[in-house]
């Protein structure tokens, strides 16, 4: 296994079996176990395994890796992330814009990204805010109306 390869599978081992919320706790796991990485070597693989910021119940966050592929299980997890967090979603031309409660953006986008439908080009996700980049107006339209249908607001 090449040095990349080893060290982003050590962080998906890390990050399933345990609670990291910063990139320097993270840091300091991976040197426990032999690796050396920069702080933009880091950052560059956690974009690269689509590691997003998830809520932890009792508050705070911690780093997770979602899993690969759409499957069923994962369209049940979107609507459940979208009926309870999602206040709003509005169309620019082909950009759709989410608004959710506070701290939930990343994890409903990552939620998002692993049905890779068709209308999306690529996400955004900030704290609160979620920006979808569709190919045309329509595609835009088309998945506002996907996301509406979802979470039962069929109000135009």
């Amino acid at each position: 296994m090449k040095g990349k390869e080893l060290r982003q599978a050590r962080i998906r081992e890390l990050l399933q079996d345990t609670d990291l919320e910063t990139h320097q706790m993270l840091a300091t796991a991976l040197r426990r176990r032999g690796i050396q990485v920069s702080q933009s070597t880091l950052s560059k693989d956690l974009r690269e395994l689509g590691v997003v910021r998830m809520p932890r119940p009792e508050g705070g966050f911690r780093y997770a890796v979602p899993e690969a592929g759409a499957a069923p299980r994962d369209l049940h997890l979107l609507e459940r992330e979208l009926r309870d967090y999602q206040v709003r979603a509005v169309r620019a031309q082909n950009l759709v814009v989410v608004k959710t409660l506070a701290g939930h953006a990343q994890s409903l986008c990552a939620a998002i990204d692993r049905m890779q439908w068709s209308e999306i080009l690529g996400t955004l996700g900030g704290e609160d805010t979620i920006l979808i980049i569709a190919p045309a107006d329509q595609d835009a339209e088309a998945l506002l109306q996907r996301l509406r249908e979802i979470t039962g607001d069929l109000a135009p």
